[in-house]
């Protein structure tokens, strides 16, 4: 009886030493599974950071490689960099190149805008308007620059012949900041009536100039266009009217002698 009990207890250890065992397999199994993927992980995680800061790096390289061309452009622009006896045009034709290359790499709002002035100065007013409008397109946050963008877009417009896109131009600048432009906008406007011999027109922006924006810079302009349209006309308005000649002798004063 004994013996019989000894068997059954031997029987039942191996069976939970067996059990054990393969719990215990199972478990480093596992672990082993869980350090692989840890592993994984971990790896993607450093591999991304790595690939985070060679962009940053590769970016920051860009950006200065950028700006040391803008700058370039702007001395050749501003005649800074080239010779005194360098034809303006060339120049302007160098800055253009500059900025091209310039944007290519990093585009920015003041770039964008020199570009378009090279090709204004060049009298290529067809790729400056195509630049000013890329630049409305691409920088219109820019309220610091865009103004003087609208008004270079609207003096190529005007041109090119393009006279009503570049008074729907000016009608935009109008707008921008609650109106603050609104002088400058009339003021081209003005401009370009009396260079088109439309003087009623002209004047009645300078006018308006005058009446709601007393304070504006231009004032002095319209003022001084208003009063000169004023003085031409003010002695037709007052000229003498002739007196139809006397035949009836003139008769003498009474206390002259006869």
């Amino acid at each position: 009886m004994p013996k019989a009990i000894k068997k059954k207890a031997a029987r039942k250890k191996t069976v939970q030493d067996d059990e054990v065992k393969s719990v215990a397999l199972q478990a480093i199994e596992t672990l082993k599974q869980r350090q692989k993927l840890a592993i994984i992980a971990a790896s993607a995680v450093i591999g991304i950071v790595i690939i985070y800061i060679a962009f940053s790096f590769y970016s920051s390289s860009l950006t200065q490689k950028a700006y040391a061309l803008e700058q370039e452009a702007y001395g050749h622009y501003y005649s800074e960099s080239a010779d005194e006896t360098t034809p303006v045009e060339d120049k302007w034709k160098k800055a253009m190149a500059l900025f091209k290359e310039s944007l290519d790499i990093k585009a920015t709002p003041a770039a964008a805008f020199y570009l378009g002035n090279c090709y204004s100065n060049l009298n290529d007013y067809d790729n400056a308007i195509k630049e000013y409008r890329s630049f409305i397109d691409r920088f219109s946050s820019e309220t610091g620059i865009l103004p003087l963008v609208y008004q270079k877009l609207a003096s190529s417009l005007f041109k090119t012949g393009q006279n009503e896109k570049a008074l729907e131009t000016l009608g935009k600048l109008a707008k921008i900041k609650n109106g603050i432009f609104r002088d400058s906008a009339l003021v081209l406007e003005a401009r370009h009536y009396e260079t088109t011999g439309a003087t009623d027109k002209s004047l009645e922006k300078y006018r308006e100039i005058m009446a709601e924006l007393p304070s504006s810079p231009w004032g002095a302009e319209a003022n001084s266009k208003v009063t000169a349209a004023e003085q031409a006309e003010a002695p037709k308005d007052a000229a003498p009217v002739k007196a139809e000649p006397s035949n009836e002798k003139a008769e003498k004063p009474a206390d002259e002698p006869k």
